[in-house]
């Protein structure tokens, strides 16, 4: 009975939509694009929670745009795998034959290594040395490909986009769009009014569907400022759109992301109130936000979906820090 329930869970999840039967859901009115040799400016007409018209403008750096562009590449396997053989390679061709014997190979998708000596000392050296550096080539090439280690609500390891690392490099680059966010707000507004101007205008950028983020190469994640350029993003794109806007306008504020199966979403360390949703992560209460769309959900509100997935702990997490 109980895999049969938990079965049906997983599959409504797999197929999540941030549709929920309370909610608006989110209409971008226009979006224009004009570019020079320069710059790229970016118009945009929405309506917000409170069905009021918005509208929003900003002019991106080209020459910055094109460098983080240029840094996120297809995760492929056998490259990774062909940049750890060869730096293993180089480490054996510089051991002295005398201490020890080295062989290494490919066994199937995998790196293996034969190590033989005529003394254990020099054996178990170089074991435990192949061993490191066969981890720290692959680690170099992930950080060199703005890829990380990712580890989901299972346990089940693999190689995802460096969301967090995207997020901290591309606070400069979208600083138009946030200063732009920020000066739609009334004087003293609170944090929060900025979290909810920043959702309903995400909320309302065209969505695409995640592919799962363990079998996907990468191809459909997009960094944050090609996001905006090309109004449209998967829900864990928007959510790095998101965490970087905050770090940028809010840099004391921690911020989490928040991966459910096939979703993403944000918790930001506010003050919150007995009707939000929030979320505990290490010793911190997140309120919580859904930057995808296309349901409007003001911060502390998510959607069906997302609450059952966090009730049913389907969740792990990554902490933007601040700096």
């Amino acid at each position: 009975m109980y895999c049969t329930l938990f079965r049906g869970l997983w599959l409504a999840l797999c197929g999540l939509t941030l549709l929920v039967c309370d909610a608006a859901t989110g209409e971008q009115l226009s979006f224009d694009k004009a570019e020079s040799d320069t710059q790229i400016q970016l118009r945009y007409r929405w309506r917000d929670h409170d069905e009021l018209e918005q509208q929003l403008s900003f002019t991106f750096d080209k020459q910055q745009v094109n460098e983080q562009f240029q840094k996120l590449l297809s995760y492929q396997p056998h490259i990774a795998q062909r940049h750890v053989m060869v730096a293993m390679q180089k480490a054996a061709q510089q051991v002295d034959p005398r201490e020890a014997r080295i062989s290494i190979r490919k066994i199937g998708e995998e790196i293996g290594f034969e190590v033989r000596s005529r003394k254990r000392k020099h054996l178990e050296h170089w074991q435990d040395k192949l061993s490191t550096l066969q981890q720290q080539a692959f680690d170099d090439y992930l950080q060199e490909n703005y890829y990380a280690h990712f580890t989901d609500h299972f346990g089940k390891k693999g190689v995802k986009p460096d969301h967090i690392r995207y997020a901290k490099e591309s606070v400069a680059t979208l600083l138009p769009a946030a200063n732009a966010l920020y000066a739609k707000l009334k004087d003293n507004s609170q944090a929060r009014a900025y979290v909810n101007m920043l959702l309903s205008w995400l909320q309302t950028i065209p969505y695409n569907p995640l592919e799962s983020r363990l079998v996907s190469d990468g191809s459909g994640y997009l960094p944050p400022a090609e996001v905006l350029i090309t109004n449209h993003g998967d829900c864990d794109s928007k959510t790095v759109v998101a965490a970087a806007l905050l770090r940028s306008m809010l840099p004391t504020v921690k911020v989490a992301i928040i991966y459910l199966p096939n979703h993403a979403l944000l918790g930001v360390q506010l003050a919150h109130g007995g009707k939000d949703h929030t979320l505990r992560l290490d010793g911190s209460t997140y309120l919580l936000a859904e930057p995808t769309g296309p349901a409007l959900l003001p911060a502390g509100q998510i959607a069906d979906q997302s609450l059952a997935a966090i009730q049913g702990g389907m969740y792990s997490f990554e902490i933007v820090n601040p700096n």
